[in-house]
């Protein structure tokens, strides 16, 4: 609150609440506040409040500038400092009337024309009042007469009754609408005397008033409920007419200066002080009684609707409880209180301090002292048969009084050695219940005990109590309540079934109903129906640290450690109130929007949220919310309390936004227009689908054209390498068949000048076959291996002849071999076959052998051919051709190894030539082995 000095209140018909302060006037909705201002107002305090029937707020200052707030602003209306000069007046509104007075003068204003009309007040007028609205109407009393305002025309409504003569100044006179037909009069003389009436069926009826009312200063009054209500510089008076005297019901907040007051749609009050702010009494009928002590321990109901209450000093009061009258019992021992126990047989009352026990007879009203006492009792419970089963800090028994003793502990009936907590006796079964630290059990007559239990697990409990079904009630410790018949459960009460927790502090029984304190409710559970109803601190319960709870006539007593409270049992409940609830404010993208018929969100994903309101203490805690976009979602339960609904994304399109109270026809609704961002449009999809794929086919039109640019220059590149590869090739095959055919005609020569004429025509007959058969070959990139067979054949005849038939050769061909299928290039074998030959046999004289092996390799798919001379070896031939005067490199060793480069260039499986040096086995040369392999 902005401020702690309230001078009135006033709630117009939204549940608003509107306060005059010394800060000025504040608007509060219960969640939060807001001060109301103008640029002419002079000063800050502001007075005078009144709401009229167009929810116009009417207020004033003390240098009579008159101002009416309506919606958010705060507008001057006229000005009164002339006639009124420096003081403050009393105002009404009705219709398009004001009527504004103070002691001096009084004014009527026409709302619509701002004319005023001045009517003086006679000096030491008689009865000289503050204004009213009676019947609708404004009401005012003045020289002995009380006035009415009808249609404008000023009516006298009746003559006054006695009242306070005024000598120095004069005593404003109150008229307080009681209803329709009657009103009361007060007229106050602080410190001496108050005058108060009641006007019914035409006539004054004085009342009497109490002493109070005389020496506290009279601020306002009202009528609620057929009470008066006076907000006094003591406190708040609380009187109810009682054949013709007020008396004084209910005295609330002693210590405050209270101004003024209402009761708000929920039945709760508002109080105003000058030093505090605002108080709110939210139950009336929760009553907070006065005690003669502080620390009230235990209560017991006895007869006659007595209550008696047991202190921490060891006193006793016994109250009346329809009158409230206090009488007192003392005890020689000052000891706290630990339990009380009414007989109803014989009207006593057993009455137990820590170390002393008394038993007070209530016919009598007197009490002996009961020997061997019981120390640190909790609970106790008399039994059919005049036993007394007892629960105590350190054990349970059972025991009784013999000449006013109790039995000493060797002569107990029952002594189980454990912390007590609770006892009960069933008077129908004659079972007793005792409940330790051990659980909950029965004690039968004949002493048998039988634990009670609940899925195994015992039952913990410090409450007993009996309905008059015979059921017994338990409340547990943290597991709710226990409804039980005989030895068994037969019911356990818990959240499920409406209980407000599992910590269970006090339960008494009242006929059908059980009440239940737990340790954040009060509950009343109706046993026939399970139907259960809640007061909460909101409610106007003050504590749920109980300790008894007692039925009395219609008042439920219950007393914490501190205070007794009593409790009207059935106006305590208020009826279920539904506020009016409205829409505060509707943010997008964290921006608050103005105020509108519909709002506009860019883009489902953009945030918004709608906050809401309703009126009142308990506004929104009154009732549960839920919400939905209608024909899109179910309703959606809204915390309690919270009153803002935040939404992530939203379905695009035209929304309706529904706001309900759950199990409430009533629906208040928002249009929102939820627009579709063009990246999510059809059209924007369609044109940007277009577009990828027209890029796509760009970009893949021109990398196939790079693509197939770089094959074609690959392939002319191949195209060249192959060219140049196959020029390569046919250049070294023209090379090789002269360099044969010069050795072939060497050895022709030979043979003509040694005059071998016939050898020389052979020679050279098969000379010219083998020479067409190589012409033939060398068109060719290959041939078969039957072609290359029949050359090798007729070469190495020749090479026979040469050698004066001083050579052995062999050719060596694995029958597996398909000669039409297997290829090998031409003139590849002939070279090694001719460097065995010339470099390896030649220079032997005799024992020239040479082996050629053709076979099939079937696991590597390839040719194997193996050209092996027992000549020299390759060492001996080199020193050889080192020593003659002409030596060259052998062309044909040159040719073949770059003959294999050049075709393996070409193939993916590669040839290979492997030459091999034969030794003895004193490693001297004894040959040459070639091995080749070509892959098919």
């Amino acid at each position: 609150m902005p401020s702690n000095e309230v001078y009135s209140i006033e709630e117009d018909s939204k549940g608003f609440v509107w306060i005059a302060s010394n800060k000025g006037l504040v608007r509060y909705d219960g969640t939060t506040s807001k001060t109301y201002d103008h640029p002419e107002k002079v000063g800050l305090s502001v007075f005078e409040l009144f709401v009229d029937e167009k929810d116009r707020v009417w207020c004033m200052n003390l240098t009579g500038q008159i101002f009416y707030a309506q919606g958010d602003d705060l507008t001057l209306f006229t000005d009164v400092s002339e006639e009124f000069k420096g003081s403050l007046g009393s105002m009404v509104v009705v219709g398009d009337t004001m009527i504004v007075s103070m002691y001096r003068v009084r004014l009527s204003i026409d709302i619509k024309t701002k004319e005023k009309t001045v009517y003086p007040i006679k000096e030491f007028s008689v009865g000289s009042g503050l204004n009213s609205v009676y019947k609708n109407r404004p009401t005012f009393t003045e020289n002995g007469k009380v006035f009415q305002v009808i249609d404008g025309t000023l009516s006298t409504m009746d003559d006054l009754p006695d009242l306070i003569k005024a000598e120095n100044r004069r005593l404003p006179v109150r008229l307080i609408n009681k209803n329709d037909n009657e009103f009361y009069l007060i007229q106050q003389k602080l410190g001496e005397n108050t005058v108060m009436y009641l006007r019914k069926d035409d006539y004054w009826i004085k009342l009497e008033t109490p002493e109070l009312c005389s020496v506290s200063r009279i601020d306002s009054a009202h009528v609620i409920n057929d009470a008066l209500y006076l907000t006094t510089k003591n406190g708040l008076l609380v009187l109810k007419e009682e054949k013709n005297r007020m008396v004084l019901h209910q005295h609330f907040l002693k210590e405050f200066y209270t101004t003024d007051l209402f009761q708000d749609a929920d039945l709760n009050i508002w109080v105003s002080t000058l030093r505090n702010g605002l108080i709110i009494i939210p139950n009336i009928h929760v009553r907070k009684i006065m005690l003669p002590e502080p620390l009230p321990k235990r209560l017991e109901k006895t007869v006659n609707n007595e209550l008696m209450v047991g202190y921490e000093s060891g006193n006793i009061n016994i109250i009346k409880a329809d009158e409230l009258v206090f009488k007192q019992i003392e005890f020689p021992t000052a000891s706290a209180i630990s339990t009380l126990k009414h007989d109803e047989k014989s009207n006593t009352t057993l009455i137990f301090q820590k170390l002393k026990n008394y038993l007070y007879d209530h016919d009598s009203a007197s009490y002996v002292v009961i020997g061997k006492p019981l120390a640190s009792v909790k609970e106790v419970d008399f039994t059919n048969k005049g036993f007394i089963i007892a629960a105590l800090s350190g054990t349970t028994i059972v025991t009784k009084i013999h000449e006013q003793k109790f039995l000493a502990k060797s002569e107990l009936y029952y002594d189980h050695k454990k912390r007590g907590y609770t006892v009960l006796h069933d008077k129908n079964s004659g079972l007793n219940y005792i409940a330790d630290v051990d659980g909950l059990r029965t004690l039968n007559s004949g002493l048998q005990e039988k634990p009670i239990t609940y899925k195994d697990r015992p039952v913990l409990t410090r409450n007993l109590s009996q309905d008059k079904y015979g059921n017994i009630w338990a409340g547990s410790f943290k597991n709710g309540l226990f409804k039980i018949k005989g030895n068994e459960v037969i019911e356990h009460i818990d959240a499920s079934n409406g209980l407000a927790s599992l910590i269970v502090n006090s339960i008494t029984i009242d006929d059908e109903y059980l009440w239940i304190c737990t340790d954040v409710a009060l509950q009343r559970y109706h046993i026939p129906t399970g139907d259960i109803k809640t007061l909460k601190a909101r409610d106007g319960i003050p504590s749920f640290s109980i300790i008894d709870m007692c039925v009395i006539g219609e008042d439920l007593f219950m007393n914490t450690p501190q205070a007794v409270y009593r409790i009207d049992k059935h106006k305590v409940f208020k009826p279920l109130f539904i506020p009016d609830y409205y829409f505060t404010t509707v943010r997008v993208d964290g921006k608050d929007q103005p105020s509108a018929t519909s709002y506009t969100i860019p883009d489902q994903r953009t945030p918004a949220s709608i906050g809401f309101n309703a009126n009142g203490l308990r506004g929104l805690a009154s009732g549960k919310f839920e919400y939905r976009i209608k024909n899109k979602t179910d309703w959606i339960p809204q915390p309690q309390g919270n009153n803002t609904i935040q939404f992530a994304t939203l379905p695009v399109g035209e929304l309706i936004f529904e706001l309900r109270q759950a199990g409430s026809d009533t629906v208040k609704s928002l249009k929102l227009v939820v627009e579709q961002p063009f990246y999510t449009t059809w059209w924007f999809w369609t044109l940007l689908a277009i577009n990828t794929i027209l890029a796509i086919i760009f970009y893949y039109r021109r990398k196939l054209r790079f693509r197939e640019s770089e094959k074609n220059k690959q392939l002319r590149t191949l195209a060249l390498d192959n060219e140049l590869i196959t020029l390569r090739l046919e250049n070294l095959r023209s090379q090789m068949n002269p360099h044969f055919i010069f050795n072939a005609l060497n050895s022709i020569q030979e043979y003509i000048v040694s005059n071998e004429r016939n050898l020389a025509s052979s020679y050279l007959v098969k000379f010219s076959r083998l020479i067409r058969m190589y012409l033939d070959q060398s068109r060719e990139n290959q041939i078969t291996l039957k072609e290359e067979l029949h050359a090798m054949e007729l070469y190495l005849e020749l090479e026979k002849v040469r050698f004066e038939e001083k050579l052995i050769y062999q050719l060596q061909i694995d029958p597996a071999l398909e000669q039409e299928q297997v290829f090998l290039p031409p003139l590849f074998v002939q070279p090694y076959v001719e460097n065995a030959l010339k470099h390896g046999l030649l220079h032997k004289k005799d024992n020239r052998e040479l082996k050629v092996a053709f076979e099939w390799d079937p696991a590597d798919q390839s040719l194997q051919i193996c050209v092996v001379d027992n000549g020299i070896g390759r060492d001996a031939s080199q020193v050889i051709k080192k020593s003659q005067e002409h030596y060259h490199k052998s062309f044909a060793t040159y040719a073949n190894q770059e003959r294999v480069n050049l075709l393996n260039s070409k193939r993916n499986r590669k040839i290979t030539v492997e030459i091999i040096d034969l030794k003895t086995s004193t490693d001297q040369a004894c040959g040459t082995q070639v091995c080749i392999s070509i892959p098919q």
